[in-house]
């Protein structure tokens, strides 16, 4: 009966987990026109549910955002910085987003019932899973960086599907002069399926 328990409780345990790619270079085949900002080469896409569980390991859209990346190619001797809150739809704070694709710990711990070990260790994964994923979500997504001069950087962006729009204005800061420089009707390129 002792081996059983153990046995079950192994069985049951360890569903909790949390693994995603990083993030590809946006392709500039697929990506043909890269708006450009004084030498500042500019991609974007629009994630599909297949890149929200490649990328992210959780379908954040069905959760009610559109993932967006952004990619910078600086080719110039200038520092730029990225702010998501120079874009003109709203986007959403990195860890709601997380939290929002969280495993639910006190909902399988309760599923349990009086199988206490395997609550427990389940449990225990289920919060290291989040924890992973919150991390990986804001190493993904900050919400501004520099871009200093030949580097190329990658970030996500996440907006709220019922403000959604595939095109935005965009705006980076000068580092040198403090002046914005804006991509006016700046295309979220999407590769979603029909």
């Amino acid at each position: 009966m002792k081996w059983t328990f153990l046995l079950l409780a192994l069985l049951l345990t360890g569903c909790a987990s949390y693994k995603a790619s990083n993030l590809s270079a946006l392709d500039p085949y697929s990506v043909r026109n890269y708006p450009e900002i004084d030498g500042m080469h500019i991609g974007c896409k629009a994630f599909t549910k297949e890149d929200c569980l490649t990328y992210l390991g959780r379908n954040v859209i069905a959760k009610g955002y559109q993932p967006i990346q952004i990619t910078f190619q600086n080719t110039t001797d200038k520092t730029y910085i990225f702010s998501s809150k120079e874009i003109s739809i709203p986007c959403t704070n990195t860890q709601e987003v997380a939290q929002s694709v969280y495993t639910s710990t006190l909902g399988r711990v309760v599923g349990y019932s009086l199988l206490v070990l395997p609550a427990i260790v389940d449990g225990v994964k289920s919060m290291k899973a989040n924890s992973s994923l919150s991390e990986d979500f804001h190493e993904k997504a900050p919400e501004h960086f520099i871009i200093p001069p030949g580097s190329y950087k990658k970030t996500l962006v996440f907006v709220p599907r019922a403000h959604y729009h595939p095109i935005f204005d965009l705006s980076l800061l000068e580092q040198e002069t403090g002046k914005h420089k804006t991509i006016a009707h700046f295309p979220a390129i999407s590769f979603a399926k029909s």
